[in-house]
């Protein structure tokens, strides 16, 4: 027994210790506030109570959360550390942090807009999954891929600004986005992995910057109308023709006007 309980001690200690310079306070009109210096610790998912909740220690008071100020010096945003807080509606990211971590965001569908700071060059897998008040997003230049499901679900999605830093555009990255209505792909990207754009039914333009096609895996544009506008480079028409005829009508791909 006293073996078991230093092991205990041990382990909470040691979790204390990595993670002492990060701190939290919820106040009482829901406002959360991050703060410290270094990381956020990864949280994980754990079924209590017939749901499925974040280990982090503010999400047994998660549906208090409508406000999260993470404060100048903390460097990221842990995996699983929002997820599930349905009534957050605002969240400030200072130009300390510099990553976004799987499923930060994941659920947090009364999340209407976020601004994600130039610091920030990586944001994990499912971060934003199923923010389905999510409106619209502008991805940092300093962002080099949008990853497995980044935006999946995000329904109310209308707009997004993908920058030229951004090389690869990850599967189901925005699977089920509806809102959308038009999306440009910046002639950085070289590979949109298959499903990414899937059932994103109401797109009703897509304008391709480079020369050279993407690779694309497959059924990327799956459940799209099949005759609307495809703009591409003029020089690139007929290898855009050869890259797309299985989702757009070959009339549907145009050349670009500049």
């Amino acid at each position: 027994m006293r073996k078991y309980l230093l092991l205990i001690f041990f382990v909470l200690f040691s979790f204390s210790a990595i993670h002492a310079e990060i701190e939290w306070t919820l106040s009482d009109d829901g406002t959360l506030t991050i703060s410290g210096t270094g990381d956020m610790p990864d949280y994980d998912l754990i079924y209590e109570n017939k749901e499925f909740v974040s280990t982090a220690p503010w999400c047994h008071q998660k549906d208090k959360v409508k406000k999260v100020v993470i404060e100048d010096g903390v460097t990221n945003i842990g995996d699983e550390a929002f997820s599930c807080c349905q009534n957050l509606a605002s969240i400030i990211i200072p130009n300390s942090v510099t990553s976004i971590g799987r499923a930060a965001f994941d659920d947090c569908s009364s999340l209407t807009s976020i601004t994600i700071p130039n610091s920030v060059t990586s944001i994990g897998k499912d971060a934003f999954y199923y923010c389905k008040g999510l409106a619209s997003i502008t991805i940092p230049n300093s962002v080099k891929s949008i990853e497995n499901s980044t935006f999946q679900y995000c329904i109310g999605l209308a707009s997004i600004t993908i920058p030229n830093s951004v090389t690869s555009i990850g599967e189901h990255a925005f699977y089920g986005c509806m809102g959308l209505t038009s999306i440009t792909i910046p002639k950085s990207v070289t590979s949109i992995d298959e499903c990414a754009f899937l059932f994103c039914s109401n797109l009703t333009s897509i304008t391709f910057e480079g020369s050279i096609p993407p690779k694309f895996g497959y059924d990327v544009f799956e459940d799209i109308n099949k005759s609307i506008p495809v703009y591409v480079p003029a020089n690139s028409l007929e290898a855009y023709k050869k890259a797309l005829g299985y989702y757009f009508e070959e009339t549907s791909i145009q050349a670009l006007q500049r």
